[in-house]
């Protein structure tokens, strides 16, 4: 029996011996698994599954140390003991093998073999060995390749002939060379929802290998009626969707990613229409909204379009509509003035567009000209509700005489979710610091309720008096109800809804000996148990934990996990075995002021994406960032349990994208890719850098490479005492105690940033494995290396399309990810 969390296997008697009981009552069939399982591998089950292949005897069933085991006792030097696991497990020629095992070699020498057999059961030339020795717990390794004619793979656990000593053997595991692990993450959550003759329509986001889905929801009974999934090509993949829509006519609209495409459904049919992209290049239709005669308007990313559909696509205004905008973020449609508002970005702008005459009235507030979006808007009882990093404004849109329009603000609200709902009865409704309000229109005032909606809502509506939401809870997709005449109100979950899975954004060893995952876009953890996957590949080995949005960066420290999490850079906290979600521990979105990017006498801007994460000695644990959006300049987080946690400037206009404790200090490398928004995407002649960081006086020093305008430093790792990076294709190598001094070596040309922005945030990885000494692992560039430490010598291992990451488990076997799907390399 396996324990979570626990790194040995402990015997309880009475279900032991139940379940004994039962497989000795029905044959065993192996499972087919990602993983390679073999039957009854911790001995919980006594030797079931383990065959006598030797000197009769000699291996028995014990507890040991806390642990279920099998025992080799080996009193005659002239025989030979063993069991072999039996029924071998499918093998393919030409495929290496890898065992693992756990043994305590009390007296003697202890022998792991790999087995290879033939369809007919006769044993192979191939199998390999590893001895141990040792009174205390030992993990053994040992790897070979099947021979041709291999049909099976088997373990023994031996004591040879001449040799006499006794062994106690415990968690028998095994691989091959690359695995397969499946999908880690699930995702329950819809991105947008409109609604239409009592039922909502809501847009669900999977991923490049896995079609998004639409799904008609009845809101009376909470049941999903339908569920479509949307339609793409190999030339224009659609992954998600943000933009849904109810348009006069009745048709439900949808604005999908990276493809810029424009869907249409009629409630009733089978499938949706596909109506083409909404503009040229890859991007997105952020937001949708109907006018007049069944018309839509949306707009775009990342040339900052607005257009209508109306049977064709026509661009309206400039390109980009508002200059210098590379969102039209959000949109709000006035049908009376035939007027549209849209909100744009990376610099936030509010604009109102007349449909007629083409006219264009800017209406953001001044306050706000700092920030990087208008992230949310929505015209309803004669006030257009603006949504501005969790700020609300409720706007008075006034037309002078001149015929110019300008808004003045009937009232802010600050730290409120972006959904709201239509006015009803002079109320417009919303959920503010997780409580449900009412806001008078004419009072210009706003009241609380005691209601907690519980969950993201994505879409409002009135299904008669009662305020309807439909969105994402921890548990799935939820509707929630509200009566403001009686205040009676209900949450209930929807049935039926689609399970997608999602892409994995981050992936980390854990302090429990667990890999764990971080998903894209739509949030969720996984959990994987290192060489013990179940034999479903497209769903979780554990279900996904729920609580934590898109995770950056994960690090295991002093027995605790952190993981960096987007948005605004935020740093949780988390204890094996503990509750989940994490805590959290510090918000670097919320340090800094928005119209700072680290000039002269000026500190961060706001922090959003985590990317590099590492710990100090005296349990520090320091975060390395990319701003938000429209900034350039990252920054470095100190924080510490019993402190409030600082955000600091180090290289000013450039990001924070790598981090390493060396010789006593803190090293960093940074990335000349600012955030997204930024233009040009590179600062210009800017070279990436290597920083230390003295944590005892707070100094930060630059330490320049000896390199032609490097573009990022995307990975460093303390080695033996030295410091370890990589920027672009060239590893650096320097002594923390004489950092001046940097050897560079060229081991692969340099990534193509310029087509690939995102790399220069996460290319790299650098890391050691203790079975491993005399090297050091990496990734960079969808390639898998080992580097010899003494010679600085590169091997490529493995290369393989859009691979990303790099981590490893206790075994020493590697870990990436390529879209939903984690990957192990056995260590060679």
């Amino acid at each position: 029996m396996h324990i979570p969390l626990t790194v040995g296997r402990v015997l309880r008697a009475t279900a032991a011996a139940a379940l004994l009981a039962a497989l000795l009552a029905a044959p065993f069939t192996p499972a087919t698994a990602a993983d390679l399982r073999l039957l009854n591998d911790g001995f919980d089950d006594g030797l079931t599954g383990w065959s006598g292949s030797h000197t009769p005897g000699g291996v028995d069933p014990v507890l040991w140390n806390g642990r279920t085991t099998a025992r080799v006792t080996d009193a005659d030097p002239a025989a030979a003991y063993g069991r072999e696991s039996m029924p071998g497990l499918p093998a393919v020629p030409g495929t290496r093998y890898t065992l693992n095992a756990q043994v305590w070699a009390e007296s003697g020498t202890a022998y792991l073999y790999l087995r290879f057999r033939d369809a007919a059961g006769r044993l192979l030339a191939g199998g390999a060995n590893a001895p141990a020795t040792g009174r205390r717990w030992n993990r053994v390794t040992t790897s070979g390749v099947a021979p041709a004619g291999a049909a099976t793979v088997s373990a023994l656990i031996y004591s040879g002939v001449a040799d006499v000593g006794t062994a106690y053997w415990d968690e028998v595991l095994i691989t091959k060379d690359v695995t397969d692990l499946g999908v880690q993450i699930e995702s329950s959550a819809p991105n947008a929802t409109t609604f239409a003759g009592g039922s909502a329509y809501a847009l669900y986001t999977g991923t490049a290998n896995v079609n998004p889905q639409l799904a008609v929801i009845d809101l009376a009974t909470a049941k999903v009626t339908r569920k479509i999934t949307i339609p793409d090509s190999a030339a224009t993949p659609t992954v998600g969707g943000w933009a849904a829509a109810t348009a006069t006519d009745g048709s439900v609209y949808l604005g999908t990613y990276p493809n810029s495409k424009l869907y249409r459904y009629v409630p009733g049919q089978s499938a949706v229409t596909d109506l083409g992209r909404a503009e040229g290049g890859y991007s997105f239709i952020w937001d949708l909204e109907p006018g007049a005669g069944g018309v839509v308007y949306g707009g775009t990313y990342d040339q900052g379009r607005y257009f209508r559909y109306d049977g064709a696509f026509t661009t309206l205004g400039a390109v980009p509509v508002v200059p210098g905008a590379q969102n039209v973020r959000s949109l709000a449609h006035d049908p009376a003035a035939d007027a549209t508002y849209l909100g744009t970005g990376t610099h936030a702008g509010l604009v109102r567009y007349d449909n007629a005459t083409g006219r264009v009235d800017d209406l953001l507030p001044p306050a706000y000209a700092h920030d990087s979006m208008v992230g949310g808007l929505t015209w309803t009882g004669g006030r257009l509700f603006a949504w501005i990093d969790r700020t609300l404004l409720v706007l008075r849109v006034v037309r002078a005489a001149d015929g110019s329009y300008s808004a003045t603000t009937d009232a802010t609200f600050t730290d409120v979710d972006l959904h709201h709902s239509p006015a009803r009865d002079g109320k417009v409704w919303f959920v503010k610091e997780g409580l449900l309000h009412s806001y008078d229109v004419a009072a210009r005032t706003a009241q609380a309720t005691g209601v907690r909606p519980g969950l993201d809502v994505t879409g409002y509506t009135w299904s008669g008096g009662t305020l309807v939401g439909l969105g994402a809870a921890v548990d799935g997709t939820r509707i929630f109800s509200y009566d403001p005449a009686s205040g009676d109100w209900s949450n209930r979950p929807v049935t039926g809804a689609p399970v997608l899975p999602a892409a994995i954004n981050a992936l980390g060893a854990g302090p429990d000996g667990r890999v764990y995952t971080g998903g894209y876009l739509t949030g969720g953890t996984g959990v994987h148990d290192p060489l013990r996957g179940d034999g479903d590949d497209d769903r979780p080995d554990t279900p996904t934990l729920s609580g934590l949005s898109q995770t950056d960066s994960v690090l295991a420290h002093d027995g605790r996990l952190y993981l960096g999490v987007y948005p605004s850079a935020r740093l949780y906290g988390y204890d094996p075995g503990g509750a989940w979600p994490p805590a959290l521990l510090y918000t670097g979105g919320a340090a800094g002021d928005k119209a700072d990017d680290c000039e002269p006498g000026h500190g961060p801007p706001p922090q959003d994406r985590p990317y590099a994460l590492a710990g100090g000695p005296d349990g520090a644990v320091y975060l390395g960032t990319v701003p938000k959006y429209g900034k350039r300049s990252g920054a470095l987080t100190v924080w510490k349990a019993g402190t409030a946690g600082r955000t600091l400037c180090v290289v000013p206009d450039q990001s924070v994208v790598s981090l390493a404790w060396a010789g006593g200090r803190l090293f960093g490398g940074t990335s000349t890719r600012g955030a997204l928004g930024v233009d040009p995407v590179y600062a210009p002649g800017a070279s990436a850098t290597l920083f230390s960081f003295d944590p005892a006086t707070g100094a930060v020093r630059l330490h320049p490479l000896p390199l032609t305008e490097p573009k990022a430093v995307t990975a460093l790792k303390e080695v033996g005492g030295e410091l370890w990076g990589l920027a672009g294709g060239s590893l650096f190598t320097l002594d923390p105690a004489q950092p001046g001094t940097i050897t560079v070596k060229r081991l692969f040309p340099d990534p193509d940033y310029a087509a690939r922005p995102s790399l220069a945030w996460r290319d790299g990885v650098l890391l050691t494995v203790p079975q491993d000494p005399g090297h050091v692992y990496g990734t960079l560039g969808e390639q898998i290396f080992r580097i010899d430490r003494a010679t600085r010598t590169a091997t490529v291992l493995l290369t393989v399309k859009g691979m990303e990451g790099l981590t490893a488990d206790g075994f020493g076997n590697l870990y990436y990810k390529i879209n939903e799907r984690l990957y192990r390399l056995a260590r060679p």
